[in-house]
């Protein structure tokens, strides 16, 4: 069922029609989207686990991020051209959970260099024991969002950083709903 759920998934959207670069300002001359809206890119870095803005930090140990970003397709246009992607977060410490996730990126330009990205989705955990575990927070559903959001500074054309964090949680669809976190720097590639 998983298999054919993600392979449904990448083929939407590795067999879409990409769109050319259609690029525009969120407000004039400010904010500029959809500025690499028809690369590939790969973005891979190294976060603190259990740490962020929404949860309280109980755990300690690092996160190993993994995500390929798609060219976005002409349907998504009015939304902003966001780049369809789909990732790991992956915990490095024994009897952490980790996510595989899909969804949307938007990166929004302020300078020549410098953006913002933001992207949600949804993520399923590899947690066995949603409801009371003792080495990783209860997370309640085996489906949940994701959301991430960070700053990122392009070295190069096809290079950039970025300060990273990424949020995983239920909605209080499901209880309990700890929520998962994660912080930290990842280096993106574009081709």
């Amino acid at each position: 069922m998983r298999v054919a759920v993600i392979s449904s998934f990448l083929a939407c959207f590795t067999f879409s029609n990409p769109s050319v670069a259609k690029e525009r300002y969120l407000f004039s001359d400010f904010g500029l989207i959809g500025k690499y809206s028809n690369s590939y890119e790969l973005r891979l870095g190294l976060g603190a686990y259990d740490t962020g803005i929404f949860s309280h930090h109980k755990f300690n140990g690092a996160d190993l991020y993994g995500e390929v970003l798609f060219p976005s397709p002409d349907f998504l246009y009015w939304l902003g051209s966001p780049r369809p992607h789909i990732g790991v977060d992956i915990a490095t410490r024994s009897h952490a959970i980790d996510f595989a996730y899909g969804g949307l990126t938007w990166d929004t330009y302020f300078t020549k260099r410098l953006f913002t990205t933001a992207s949600l989705g949804i993520a399923i955990t590899s947690a066995t024991n949603l409801r009371d575990p003792t080495d990783y927070k209860p997370m309640g559903c085996k489906v949940l969002f994701h959301l991430g959001a960070g700053i990122g500074y392009d070295i190069t054309k096809d290079i950039s950083l970025q300060l990273y964090a990424d949020h995983f949680s239920n909605a209080k669809l499901c209880m309990p709903d700890a929520g998962a976190e994660s912080a930290g720097l990842r280096i993106g590639y574009r081709f």
